[in-house]
């Protein structure tokens, strides 16, 4: 455990995390752009919604929100041409090292705040396909239609891998009858409805309303994860174990055991110290109107925006929550 992690964990077990004053933060002249998701989509709801704390709090900074995607997202900021980007641990973790589907390590990617710590892997299943256990894929050699969002997202990398750890992977799957759709969540609901799809992997925060109202058409079942799969998911994937209550969604009677990944705020390591200083310093001071920009933000806290321990902190940023105790 390194001096950072020991000081950190001694804060949170004092209690005493105290917020910086909501007075202006000063910095330099700075124009700002943060690269987020689609328009419209949650990713740009959140990237504005950090770009208006900076705007009401940290004094000579331009804001500028762009849209973006993750992937190329870490390699805009790695270039150093952005200031800030979203984006997922999972892929972050990828670009740091270097992994699929990027051609070489991002070694300037730097971890600023965790925006949403929940973005949960959840499997759904119709069923009238009697799968109860994923396991059963691989022994029924089942014929499964399934969409897994578009070619190199989260969610088709960490279904990738879930099915394959499950002995069902892609080739697998179409080997046996079966259809792997890569297209995003909302178009595989008119898939659904059209018999034409029987399970999906999503990436997301629980309760999803998609899935409230497929439910009322269709009768689903949420697939809870084996322990030895969840535990090569987190090893593997950088994701960390995670239970999903019994009663989120009306047709899962039991608590269902999954994992989840986070949604990340990066920088480049050369960004300046008091930018990203400054750039916390309005998130937090900002925080009560942060909680309200998405219901992901509703429970966000100076401990959250703090807990990950796989992607590098910027130094700034690691100076910043370690002060947060005086």
């Amino acid at each position: 455990m390194n001096s950072f992690t020991r000081t950190f964990l001694s804060v949170l077990m004092a209690g005493v995390f105290a917020l910086p004053s909501a007075l202006p933060a000063k910095a330099a002249s700075h124009d700002l752009t943060i690269v987020g998701g689609g328009s419209g989509g949650l990713w740009a709801i959140i990237t504005e919604g950090v770009g208006e704390t900076v705007r009401r709090s940290l004094e000579g900074a331009r804001v500028t929100t762009e849209p973006g995607k993750d992937g190329p997202n870490q390699v805009m900021v790695n270039r150093g041409e952005v200031q800030f980007g979203i984006a997922s641990d999972i892929l972050t973790l990828r670009a740091v090292n270097g992994e699929a589907p990027f051609k070489g390590k991002l070694d300037k990617l730097r971890l600023v705040a965790v925006l949403n710590p929940y973005q949960t892997v959840q499997f759904f299943m119709d069923k009238k396909t009697g799968i109860a256990d994923a396991a059963e894929l691989k022994a029924k050699k089942y014929p499964l239609k399934i969409t897994v969002n578009r070619q190199g997202t989260v969610m088709d990398l960490l279904s990738e891998k879930l099915l394959a750890l499950y002995g069902a992977s892609y080739k697998d799957i179409t080997s046996w009858g079966g259809r792997i759709e890569k297209i995003p969540g909302p178009e595989s609901m008119d898939l659904w409805d059209a018999g034409q799809m029987d399970a999906i992997i999503e990436v997301c925060q629980f309760p999803s309303s998609r899935f409230f109202e497929l439910g009322q058409k269709h009768e689903l079942t949420l697939l809870p994860l084996d322990e030895a799969v969840i535990e090569q998911m987190n090893r593997q994937m950088g994701t960390t174990s995670i239970t999903i209550p019994a009663g989120t969604y009306p047709f899962q009677k039991e608590d269902v055991k999954t994992v989840t990944s986070q949604l990340l705020l990066i920088t480049n390591a050369d960004t300046p110290d008091e930018l990203v200083e400054g750039v916390l310093k309005a998130m937090v001071a900002n925080l009560d109107y942060l909680r309200t920009v998405h219901s992901n933000l509703k429970d966000l806290s100076p401990m959250q925006m703090a807990a990950n321990t796989t992607i590098p902190m910027h130094p700034a940023a690691e100076k910043f929550y370690k002060n947060l105790n005086k």
